[in-house]
């Protein structure tokens, strides 16, 4: 019986490590991951455009501002990889 637990346990702590941010974008998926190249190609030009800092003010990355279909899709891009993606009703 606690093999039987511990399993699951296991099993339960392991499927968010696998788990990935993904946006549809007409017919296609754009992931975390993913180039910024593939995410622009995808999405298009953003909306807007801001530049994240690291806490010594240097540049860390973007975050790319989407509008479409009544939703903000707000994608970090850090190293030239999106590293995540935040949908957000408007």
């Amino acid at each position: 019986m606690k093999r039987i637990i511990v399993g699951l346990l296991l099993a339960a702590l392991a499927v968010p490590a696998f788990a990935s941010d993904t946006w549809r974008v007409n017919s296609q998926v754009v992931s975390t991951g993913d180039s910024e190249g593939r995410l622009r190609q995808v999405a298009g030009k953003p909306d807007r455009e801001t530049p994240m800092e690291t806490s010594r003010g240097g540049l860390q990355g973007y975050r790319l501002e989407y509008f479409k279909d009544g939703k903000s899709v707000q994608v970090e891009v850090v190293n030239g990889r999106v590293t995540a993606i935040t949908q957000l009703d408007s």
